[in-house]
């Protein structure tokens, strides 16, 4: 009976990893077709460290993939993911990026000087009460001063 339920369990655990196989097997035959669609000259591609290039050159399984600067690097063709642009910002979302940045310096300079401001009417009223205090203990001061005179 145990030797049924170990034999149903183990020919369960084979077609589940055969299915996980075949369902791989996909996966990397649609990666494929998609690098081999992307790599033509003059395309924007993706690798998988994140690199993004034009492609320049083709040679066997070396890509030679181009910088908007222009240097030129070379990369196995495993690597490219497929066709992607750049996420490049336009010109209207960098004004309105630096617009935001402007903003928020702005707010944290006015911030700023509203504590600065506070701390500086505190400090005041804290002195004005040191000076208070320091008068009073001066008085005892010199009163203590005049009795010891005198004592001796």
């Amino acid at each position: 009976m145990t030797l049924w339920m170990i034999l149903i369990m183990l020919i369960g655990f084979w077609l589940v990893s055969r299915f996980a196989n075949k369902q791989q097997q996909k996966m990397l035959e649609e990666q494929k077709r998609r690098t081999d669609e992307a790599l033509v000259v003059g395309n924007w591609v993706k690798t998988r460290a994140g690199f993004y290039g034009t492609v320049v050159e083709i040679d066997g399984d070396v890509v030679t993939l181009a910088t908007p600067l222009g240097d030129e690097s070379l990369w196995e063709k495993s690597a490219i993911l497929g066709a992607e642009e750049p996420p490049f910002a336009s010109t209207a979302q960098d004004d309105e990026a630096q617009d935001a940045q402007d903003d928020v310096a702005g707010l944290i300079a006015d911030d700023d000087a509203a504590f600065e401001d506070d701390d500086d009417a505190e400090s005041g009223a804290q002195d004005e009460a040191d000076d208070d205090a320091d008068a009073a203990s001066g008085a005892d001061d010199a009163d203590a001063v005049e009795g010891e005179g005198r004592r001796a």
